[in-house]
């Protein structure tokens, strides 16, 4: 009873195998050869899929997770600016880039917008403690310059300048025109004796053609699109600036295949937990 039971699924196979059989032989030879070659090219796009695709997802996840960490350490160097001119820290990331983009704006408009001063946002004042030279700090931190080439003017001046031990007047060559005017104030300055004039090429990074701006996107994940982190400890002193990605992300790619995010680390007093990575 058994022995008879079992061989009616294996009856089955072979009669469906059969079927196949026949119909495949019954086919016109050149619907077969089409057939097959249909066969074969989709066996070809599911190996490539099967290589590629999830190549191309890990080469998204890392793109994402260096963009999440590149915006992170944007955030820190904001901080830091921000309590530069403010004395502190603060965890209103709206705020925080409004005043270092305002703080920066002022220094562009004024070199001379330095010392106590206050700044608008939002039509509120805020007061700022602003070192000079931040400007070229928040240039060379935020912007990327580029290589320049430059032609330079020297002048060089022939002087006499008095020599009491020896009694006599000394011949010197002096570089720059305002040297001179500061030489010309010395009582030892007798006069100009003539000028010559040369020029050499000069590399110089400029990081003002395409200034970096703080954008409000940056204070958020790529991937989740929540804002970063920022928080204190118990002392308000140590800083953390943290992904918002606290279980892994996952998003479906092309059916059977996935993207997946871990969390993308921290920021913690100035030190990314990525740097020993």
């Amino acid at each position: 009873m058994n022995n008879h039971t079992s061989s009616k699924p294996q009856q089955g196979r072979q009669s469906v195998i059969h079927k196949i059989n026949a119909w495949w032989h019954s086919l016109p030879r050149r619907n077969a050869i089409l057939i097959l070659d249909g066969l074969v090219v989709i066996v070809a796009v599911v190996l490539m899929m099967v290589i590629y695709v999830p190549k191309s997802i890990w080469a998204e996840e890392e793109t994402y997770r260096t963009e999440s960490r590149r915006r992170m350490q944007i955030i820190q160097d904001a901080e830091e600016f921000y309590s530069t001119v403010r004395g502190y820290y603060t965890t209103d990331g709206d705020i925080l880039l409004k005043i270092v983009s305002q703080t920066h704006d002022s220094l562009i408009a004024d070199t001379t917008f330095v010392g106590l001063q206050i700044v608008h946002v939002d039509g509120s004042p805020y007061r700022v403690n602003i070192p000079e030279f931040l400007s070229y700090q928040m240039d060379t931190t935020f912007s990327v310059g580029r290589q320049l080439r430059r032609e330079v003017l020297d002048t060089t001046y022939t002087i006499t300048l008095w020599n009491d031990e020896r009694a006599a007047n000394d011949t010197i060559f002096l570089n720059g025109s305002i040297g001179l005017a500061q030489v010309k104030l010395d009582t030892a300055f007798r006069e100009v004796l003539g000028s010559s004039y040369s020029s050499h090429n000069e590399v110089y990074t400029d990081y003002k053609w395409n200034r970096f701006r703080l954008e409000s996107e940056l204070l958020a994940c790529p991937v989740t699109r929540k804002p970063s982190i920022i928080s204190f400890d118990s002392t308000e002193i140590e800083l953390t600036i943290a992904s918002p990605i606290v279980d892994e992300y996952v998003e479906s790619r092309y059916v059977v295949f996935k993207f997946r995010a871990k969390n993308h680390g921290e920021i913690v007093g100035g030190d990314p937990s990525w740097r020993s990575q």
